[in-house]
């Protein structure tokens, strides 16, 4: 049994000591050893219980520091997953679906926030380049563009539809809204600096090796 994160990993040691351990190699320390041992697993063909238990009045990662912390050591774990060899080779063995299936499950939001981290430095290129052959929102709006409207802010919205539903769900349509109209701004604040640390770690992971 491994405590962290609030919660603990329940591993059988036999198996997982005659099977070559959980742990890999790392210049610093080992990271994301539960989804290693879950692809040691699958590469083996055989199979896991996944039990979740609910309690009540538990904390975890509630505080800004502890947050950044939390998503700066997973994102440098997620580069190590891309980088593995078991990565590899689990996608070799599966097909197009699976295939999106095990992205989507695995390293696909840290992935997504460093799109998000690089489109957004493209984006101002592209208007200052824009602004330096004089072109504004008119003229962008006047040729068809789709630069002449604030896509950011769009994608954004959208992106409050699911977190919408289920607030619905919980709370109802009108306490809903409220909670979301006052936690809107402070959300939006604490996303731009989640972005920017998981993809920073992420850069920081690709380049040395090292996840903090």
């Amino acid at each position: 049994m491994r405590m962290h994160y609030g919660h603990p990993d329940f591993l059988d040691g036999f198996w997982a000591r005659n099977r070559g351990g959980m742990s890999k190699s790392s210049p610093v320390v080992n990271l994301s050893e539960d989804i290693f041992a879950g692809f040691n697993v699958r590469m083996r063909g055989e199979a896991s219980p996944h039990i979740d238990a609910l309690e009540f009045e538990k904390g975890r990662e509630a505080t800004f520091n502890a947050a950044s912390n939390f998503f700066s050591k997973i994102s440098g774990g997620s580069v190590a997953v891309l980088r593995s060899r078991d990565n590899h080779l689990l996608c070799e063995r599966v097909g197009v679906l699976h295939s999106l299936s095990f992205y989507f499950t695995s390293v696909a939001f840290y992935m997504s926030n460093l799109v998000v981290d690089l489109s957004i430095y493209l984006y101002v290129l592209l208007f200052i380049l824009f602004s330096l052959a004089g072109l504004g929102p008119g003229q962008l709006a006047a040729l068809g563009s789709t630069f002449s409207m604030e896509w950011i802010v769009s994608m954004g919205i959208v992106a409050l539809v699911p977190q919408f539903c289920e607030m619905v769900l919980e709370l109802g349509a009108v306490p809903a809204l409220r909670e979301l109209i006052v936690g809107l701004p402070s959300a939006t604040f604490f996303y731009i600096f989640q972005n920017k640390n998981i993809a920073s770690s992420m850069k920081e992971g690709a380049m040395t090796g090292i996840a903090r």
